[in-house]
Order: C-alpha cells, then structure tokens, then sequence
C-alpha cells in the first residue's frame, strides 16, 4: 500500500508547475543486485517501441534519496552500474510526490520511492553513448558509479550534463536500440532537457536576441524550441534555438 508523505509545496506544486529552476536528480541501476532486473529493462523498453502491448505500470517506480526537495516535473538521468558497460541507459521526468509503502504488518519502509516517467531510454552496450567513461571526463564533480539513487545534482552540474545528453542523444535516431518519447519526438526530448537543465543557455539565448518578447524576466518561464530537425549538421546549439514561453503561450 503506498503511503504519499504530506510535503507542503503550495499552489504552484498543486498545478503541477515547479515555481524554481527544475532540479536534477541521479539514479543508480545495478541490474546485478536491483530488484528491477535485465528482464524487466526489456519489457519497459520493449513496451515503449510498440511491442508489447500492456504493463503493469507504464511509469517506472525508483527508490529517491534526497526525497525532501523532489518537486513534481524534475528531471532524473539513470546510470547503470556495476556491469562491463556503465553509463546513462534512460531518463525524463519525476512524476507526482515521493511516497513510502507499508508492509504486512502495518510498518513503514524506510526508503522512499517516485514515479519516473521515460522520455528516451538506450541500450548502452549497443549504441556505447552516454558512458561512463565519458561522463567522468566530462564531469568529474560527480561520482557516477557510487552513491544513493536519487541524489540531487547542483544546477551548474545539471547543465553541464544537459548539454552533454544533447550533444550525445542529437547524434543518433531513434532505431532498434533507442527510444525516444513517441509523443514529445526527439527534437522536443532535446529541447525538454535544454529547457530545464540549462539556465546559462537560456541566458545566452536572450542575450543574443532568440526572443523578440519585451514580457520575458524570468528564465525559468522560458521554453526552448528546436527549429532545426537536421541535428547531425548542428554546431553551436544556440544557433538551432529560439524561444518560447511555458505552457504552450506564444508570444
């Protein structure tokens, strides 16, 4: 039975709008040792090609360890660990409150868990992206391969990462090994994780006049947009972006 914890986060969480820049959060898979096995990997990811019709729950359900400043639409990367290949094997968005179970005898789990909804997922050791050797050079502040699920990255570190899952994720189509969220596509998948990782870019972005709006104050109201599907010829990625506002209001 799950037992939602009562976090007062005001109006804002009730709307399901996070009034802050949107945070990241850093979730570990040992297929090893987890609970969620190899198995149940295929069936999630086999679920969201197509090709399989029904399952149990269409969002994944992740232990979280920094439970306490988790708000409802922030991001989470899922590193996979422990295996001859690690790195990013999937990620999206954090859905509702974190909550706890009761067990048989009425007792509350100690760990806390949250439902994850998958934008893109990968297998790792056939498309070798977003590995962990390539994580740790790029972003050495984080240790990718120990720690908690669930532990919260800082808002420089998040960006770092955004732009890296972009520029990783731009290079290859959605095939036999990848997903990308069928409704969103891959250019709005992109265009989600620029939109609340990078509160840089989105800065440069106004500075270099991406948007024509005098209304625009606040970068965490701001919705990037990818006007440019040809992703293998991109270079700079501000040069591919403009800007929208949040809550399909154009301006």
């Amino acid at each position: 039975m799950a037992i939602y914890i009562d976090l007062d986060r005001g109006d804002f969480y009730n709307e399901g709008i996070s009034p802050r820049q949107r945070r990241v959060y850093l979730m570990r898979w040992n297929p090893s040792i987890s609970g969620f096995t190899r198995n149940d990997f295929e069936d999630y990811f086999n679920y969201y090609k197509g090709k399989i019709e029904k399952i149990e729950n269409t969002d994944i359900v992740w232990t979280i360890w920094d439970w306490k400043d988790v708000m409802h639409r922030d991001l989470f990367v899922m590193m996979q660990v422990g295996q001859e290949q690690n790195g990013i094997v999937w990620g999206g968005f954090l859905n509702g409150a974190p909550y706890q179970y009761k067990d048989e005898n009425g007792k509350l789990t100690r760990s806390r868990f949250i439902e994850c909804t998958v934008m893109y997922m990968q297998r790792i050791e056939k498309t070798n992206l977003l590995t962990a050797d390539r994580l740790m050079k790029e972003i050495p502040e984080v240790d990718w391969l120990h720690g908690h699920a669930g532990e919260l990255l800082s808002i420089e570190v998040a960006e770092k990462l955004g732009l890296l899952l972009v520029d990783e994720l731009r290079k290859i189509d959605e095939c036999d090994d990848v997903y990308f969220d069928t409704y969103n596509q891959k250019q709005y998948v992109l265009a989600d994780i620029l939109t609340f990782m990078c509160p840089e870019l989105k800065k440069r972005l106004l500075d270099m006049g991406k948007n024509e709006s005098p209304k625009i104050k606040d970068i965490n109201e701001l919705m990037v947009h990818v006007d440019d599907e040809d992703y293998s010829n991109w270079d700079k990625i501000e040069d591919h972006l403009s800007l929208e506002m949040l809550n399909d209001l154009l301006l």
